[in-house]
């Protein structure tokens, strides 16, 4: 990934984005998992010497206000704007009126699918589904699952779940429920405590898909006494999340590089504004991958699968990009 930065870095070496250039980064929601793109785009911003306005919508409902203020920066003639996209087809009416007037549009962490957005940055959700499913497999063994999730349009959640259910078929394990929290952390924890009295010992453990559910699933657990008895796998390191597989609860993290959705967004976006967006495309070509039919748009950041023996390796890695959790 910082391989990638300094192809672009030598691109643009000596040549400046354009006169009042200004970019974007709408993240989904406000919780601790953006944290560390804040600060991979502010680094960014400071690194190119132009503006990267950091937004998240925070009404109850998410989704209107993010097509909202995606509205809005293109309205307002924004160079840039990158985006995890809450619904995956919702979007595609803005993004195309943006494309059409030159705005560069990016999607990093959840993508609008089959719209005219330039690249994704992100894992491969579907892979990283099927990393927790058999890390399931190896920890626990057999016996039913749930699922704690905050939406069920977006397209990272959706093929977490495809890529659970997949690795899943034929085996003794089973998703038997992924429950809907709307990106609400209290929300998240009355599911977790609903499950858990739901399916009784029946209950085998817990995969969470977003960020913020490892720990309200951790706190159930602690709350029923079924610690160690009941297993989680938890999307995402925040530091709660970290506290919780040290405390036992949390058996492995599936770690995506969230510091690289703020640091490399604000450098493609630069160097689109500068080169243009299909030499840019050109320029990262070594780092793309194929994205179903859309072809090699994809520029995946990589799945990490933490677990307590590696634990301390990842906190070092953190450490040496400057962050704590991500």
């Amino acid at each position: 990934l910082f391989a990638a930065i300094e192809v672009l870095q030598e691109a643009t070496a000596g040549q400046s984005a354009p006169a009042g250039a200004k970019f974007a980064f709408l993240a989904n929601n406000l919780s601790p998992f953006w944290t560390a793109a804040q600060i991979g785009v502010a680094r960014a911003s400071s690194e190119l010497g132009v503006p990267i306005a950091f937004q998240a919508p925070t009404a109850s409902d998410l989704l209107s206000q993010q097509l909202s203020m995606l509205e809005t920066f293109v309205n307002d003639g924004y160079t840039g704007v990158v985006f995890s996209a809450i619904d995956r087809e919702a979007p595609a009416s803005i993004i195309e009126r943006a494309v059409d007037q030159g705005t560069i549009i990016l999607n990093m962490d959840s993508d609008a699918t089959g719209s005219d957005r330039a690249m994704y940055i992100g894992m491969s959700d579907y892979d990283a589904g099927r990393a927790a499913a058999e890390a399931a497999l190896e920890i626990i063994g057999e016996g039913k699952v749930v699922g704690l999730v905050g939406f069920a349009t977006a397209q990272n959640a959706q093929d977490r779940i495809a890529g659970v259910n997949d690795v899943f078929e034929g085996t003794n394990m089973e998703l038997v429920e992924v429950m809907l929290d709307d990106v609400k952390p209290e929300v998240a924890l009355s599911n977790a405590q609903t499950a858990i009295q739901k399916y009784g010992d029946e209950l085998a453990g817990f995969i969470t898909f977003y960020s913020y559910d490892g720990p309200a699933a951790c706190q159930a657990i602690k709350q029923a006494g079924l610690v160690g008895d009941v297993k989680l796998i938890a999307f995402d390191a925040e530091p709660e999340t970290q506290t919780c597989m040290e405390e036992g609860v949390v058996q492995a993290m599936i770690g995506q590089r969230v510091y690289f959705y703020g640091y490399l967004s604000g450098y493609v976006m630069h160097a689109m504004s500068i080169v243009g967006v299909e030499e840019t495309m050109a320029l990262l070509d070594p780092y793309l991958d194929e994205l179903g039919e859309e072809g090699k748009i994809r520029l995946n950041t990589g799945v990490d699968v933490i677990k307590a023996e590696s634990l301390d390796q990842y906190k070092a890695y953190l450490d040496s990009i400057g962050i704590a959790s991500q």
